[in-house]
């Protein structure tokens, strides 16, 4: 009974901190998706691990518990790495290709020329977007930290519905987050990224969790779909931010998409 009580302590404990996150485990192999990649299902981390020798991505869910969370989740989740490579690797050549990122961010410019009267629209909608994804993150490490799957679960799809509508609010004004962009940050903006797709797409598995980390990567594993949906969120590494303000994230989303194997 004493084991018991101090076992329950700790584990009451655990989830009156939701900002903690698990500590990944040590180990000598390498997963260049480690922390990137997310469960559809259930919305946290997949974690990786060595199956026949190769490294895959794998979201355990106790069978009971599913059942009690009213959550259609199988017992494992796997997914192999080198399926997931070679399509996202493919897609970030092509999303980071310097012809299309330049003319992306030459519309953006454009768009904010033909309009430089202020959009009070426009800056709620784009603060709503960024208090969604905070909040998302936070029910994520809540997650993370062993809190109620239902209650957490429903809280980040209303998160998620919130941040679509606001997404589409910011869009309608015709608005983007990578506001007040001058020729010469765009200039930057595509020799940074430029590199680090180069440097990418000539590097071996082992070596290249930091370049998806620096291209700001987020993926979600769709096991039913057998698709990745993949989201790009570099940080401002190359030197001012676009953004003409200070006070939210240095991050805007670049590049969207869905890989399918």
């Amino acid at each position: 009974m004493a084991d018991f009580i101090r076992a329950e302590t700790k584990r009451q404990a655990r989830c009156t901190q939701p900002h903690l996150q698990r500590k990944p485990r040590p180990t000598g192999r390498s997963y260049a998706l480690r922390g990137l990649i997310r469960c559809a299902l259930c919305h946290r981390k997949m974690q990786g691990t060595f199956n026949n020798g190769k490294p895959h991505y794998r979201c355990r869910y106790a069978a009971e518990y599913a059942r009690s969370a009213a959550v259609d989740h199988p017992l494992s989740v796997y997914v192999r790495e080198e399926v997931i490579l070679p399509p996202l690797d493919q897609w970030i050549a092509t999303a980071f290709a310097p012809g299309r990122l330049t003319v992306t961010l030459r519309a953006l410019q454009q768009a904010q020329e033909t309009d430089t009267a202020p959009h009070a629209a426009a800056e709620t909608a784009r603060r709503a977007v960024a208090d969604c994804e905070r909040r998302i993150t936070r029910y994520r490490a809540a997650l993370d930290a062993g809190a109620d799957l239902q209650l957490v679960t429903t809280w980040i799809n209303q998160a998620q519905s919130e941040k679509t509508a606001a997404q589409q609010d910011l869009l309608a004004t015709t608005r983007s987050q990578t506001t007040n962009l001058t020729a010469e940050q765009i200039q930057r903006m595509v020799t940074e990224l430029g590199s680090i797709k180069d440097r990418l797409l000539a590097a071996a598995p082992e070596r290249k969790q930091p370049l998806y980390e620096s291209l700001g990567l987020a993926l979600i594993f769709d096991v039913k779909k057998r698709a990745v949906i993949v989201e790009s969120q570099p940080s401002c590494t190359y030197g001012e931010c676009p953004r003409g303000d200070s006070t939210t994230d240095d991050t805007a989303v670049v590049a969207q998409g869905k890989l399918w194997f």
